[in-house]
């Protein structure tokens, strides 16, 4: 091997060391990431059990930035796999197998977050209801006291006559 050919191929690793150790820096942003999104979901989850209370807005708040957060990571992903094309064969299987299991953990994540809006629902129609059964007491109970009433005047009117 020649001295010119060597430089060449140290040159070449160089570059494809430095663009290594680039996208292994993005992946650990992205996994850094997905860690900010898991706790951001047990926050939900805190929350959620603390209060039933005006939990619709708080995990409504909670759920549209974790939806920001993971569209982030999705973009970052997208970006990475650009750039995996770019490296040798070796390097760009061993990427994508990481870039796959944080896709994996999105989609995770995406079910967790739609779990959490389910039973949000769930909760916002079941108050729905109580308050629909309540009001329907309610109109039984007046109806109820206005034919008592009734009754009352009727037979007050024929001990006056």
């Amino acid at each position: 091997m020649s001295g010119a050919s060597a430089a060449s191929q140290s040159k070449e690793g160089g570059f494809w060391e430095a663009r290594h150790a680039e996208l292994q820096s993005r992946l650990s942003v992205a996994q850094s990431e997905a860690q900010q999104l898991r706790d951001t979901i047990q926050t939900l989850r805190d929350a959620l059990e603390e209060s039933r209370i005006g939990e619709g807005q708080r995990t409504q708040a909670a759920v549209s930035t974790a939806n920001a957060e993971i569209h982030q990571m999705q973009a970052t992903v997208q970006s990475l796999r650009d750039e995996l094309e770019l490296l040798k064969a070796g390097e760009a299987a061993r990427l994508s197998q990481a870039i796959a299991a944080a896709n994996a953990e999105n989609q995770q994540l995406r079910q967790t977050v739609q779990a959490l809006r389910d039973e949000m629902d769930d909760q916002r129609a079941a108050k729905v209801r109580e308050i629909e059964n309540a009001r329907t007491q309610d109109k039984r109970e007046i109806q109820q006291l206005q034919n008592t009433i009734q009754q009352l005047r009727s037979d007050l009117e024929q001990h006056h006559a």
